[in-house]
């Protein structure tokens, strides 16, 4: 048994002006053929389904296509995309025959030209191998369903958690719905039922938020016989492209009208937490350092979703920095990051121990200006780690260089190249302990609280303006189906018809 195996994993905000390039896939590692297994076997979805088919089958042999990775950002460029194309088409045609294929997908990918990526290379693996060779894929719960992905794949596996800790299962569970194709010779029936609404990332956690209940229904539906996967996917939000919105997906053996009274019963009860997930507590940016100053206990972590890296924000606001710097004291001191190349090299320039003044973040959106920043460089450093947790486990992550500035009791680590900002290891690796500050910064909405949470005497949201910020009217949707709740006041899913 010969598999292919290969990954596409880019999740795109539209409203992130800076375009995605070849360069930004390189920095986190592109592979082709054999690299891909000698390199990535151990990192998160692949390792996962790998290990699951070893088990099952021990002589399966598994060789490698194209692996393309890069951290959230803005629409992949035309001719970075075009790049891709040929790499998988290069790699299909290289390996051969093959009884079946895998890749790991995010699945809210777009580019300048292509608004479903994720369905493109479906379509285009399936077409290369032949309809009776099973392709299957996996993708990350803020995956943006479409018709073209469902036809193009015979089963595709979503994670059920959020924070996303589950990427080793999720793999797992894709290989127990590829074995069961293989051993059947059939393609299984995937019932779904799109739903035409976004929620805010900050209410998305499947442990204890809102939503928790329903995720915990699709595990009890996948240990049910002959259902093979269960997924309900809520939308990466900051995805101008069409068919936005929830979905829920169940992919069963044997087609019944039972099976979709299942997923329509799922999708009414998703559509009637809509509101209650948009009922975020989030404070000022004033308001939410005046809190973080009263906590009795350090640190305290502020989630800044609207420039959450790992939703493909910039990640160089300069909000709650620049309230920072206003304070004339904050014990234990405040700890943030920002991506600037700029800044980083004049920081370079300066070297350690050297005065630092340089405005700072605010050039890379819209959201925010540069922040003036006086101050001495503390270490000059290469912001390389592994990332396990929250996304992935063992994801080799590459942000470039980067500098230590700090200016009285304000540390910021500046970076050259985006990166997860919900770990604390990404402080970690350049030396600085987050348990040691008062106030540390984390650039996501909701998954820093799986690695934060188990030392964090408190964790707060901020409420800024950024290219991640749930503000829906203030971003401009130009290209999704309307009606799309929240943007249009809509009363039931069937006042969309195009998601019916």
């Amino acid at each position: 048994m010969r598999i292919a195996v290969g990954q596409l994993w880019q999740e795109t905000n539209t409203f992130n002006r800076n375009l995605t390039r070849w360069s930004d896939f390189e920095a986190m590692g592109v592979a082709h053929g054999a690299d891909i297994l000698d390199r990535f076997s151990e990192t998160g979805e692949l390792s996962g389904f790998l290990q699951a088919i070893r088990e099952a089958q021990p002589d399966a042999q598994f060789v490698g296509l194209s692996r393309f990775t890069c951290w959230p950002w803005g629409s992949v460029a035309a001719e970075t995309w075009q790049q891709i194309r040929d790499s998988f088409a290069e790699q299909l045609s290289a390996v051969g025959n093959v009884d079946a294929v895998y890749l790991t997908l995010h699945g809210a990918i777009c580019s300048e030209d292509e608004p479903d990526l994720t369905g493109a290379i479906l379509e285009q693996v399936q077409r290369a191998v032949g309809s009776d060779i099973p392709v299957v894929g996996s993708l990350d719960l803020h995956a943006n369903i479409t018709p073209r992905m469902m036809r193009s794949a015979y089963s595709l596996a979503g994670y059920h958690a959020c924070p996303h800790i589950d990427g080793v299962q999720t793999g797992a569970r894709a290989a127990r719905a590829l074995l069961w194709s293989l051993e059947s010779g059939r393609r299984p029936t995937t019932y779904t039922r799109k739903l035409p609404m976004i929620t805010a990332a900050e209410s998305h956690n499947t442990f204890t938020g809102i939503p928790a209940p329903l995720y915990r229904r699709l595990e009890e539906l996948e240990r049910q016989p002959g259902v093979l996967t269960a997924g309900l996917y809520m939308a990466m939000p900051w995805f101008d492209c069409p068919a936005l919105g929830w979905t829920v997906t169940l992919t069963v053996e044997e087609a019944s009208d039972e099976w979709q009274s299942v997923v329509d019963d799922l999708a009414a009860n998703a559509w009637e937490l809509r509101a209650c997930m948009e009922d975020v507590d989030r404070l000022p940016p004033e308001q939410v350092v005046d809190r973080a100053l009263a906590v009795d206990g350090h640190p305290v972590v502020i989630g800044d979703g609207a420039d959450a890296t790992n939703s493909g924000a910039p990640g160089d606001s300069t909000v709650l920095l620049a309230e920072f710097l206003k304070r004339d004291s904050i014990p234990h001191g405040a700890l943030t990051f920002l991506i600037d190349a700029d800044a980083v090299q004049a920081a370079q320039q300066c070297g350690e121990g050297g005065r630092f003044e340089h405005p700072i973040g605010g050039k890379l959106s819209e959201f925010s200006a540069p922040v003036p920043f006086v101050g001495t460089v503390e270490k000059l450093v290469d912001v390389k780690w592994v990332l396990s947790g929250h996304i992935c486990d063992n994801l080799p992550i590459n942000m470039g260089a980067g500098a230590i500035v700090r200016s009285g009791d304000v540390t910021v680590l500046l970076c050259e190249r985006s990166g997860p900002g919900s770990s604390p290891v990404l402080y970690e690796s350049v030396g600085l302990d987050p348990r040691d500050f008062g106030i540390v910064v984390a650039k996501s909405p909701a998954g820093f609280r799986a690695d934060y949470g188990p030392f964090a005497a408190d964790m707060l949201l901020v409420d800024s303006p950024g290219c991640a910020a749930p503000r829906w009217s203030e971003l401009s949707f130009e290209n999704v189906n309307r009606p799309l709740w929240p943007l249009d006041p809509i009363e039931t899913p069937e006042a969309a018809q195009w998601a019916c």
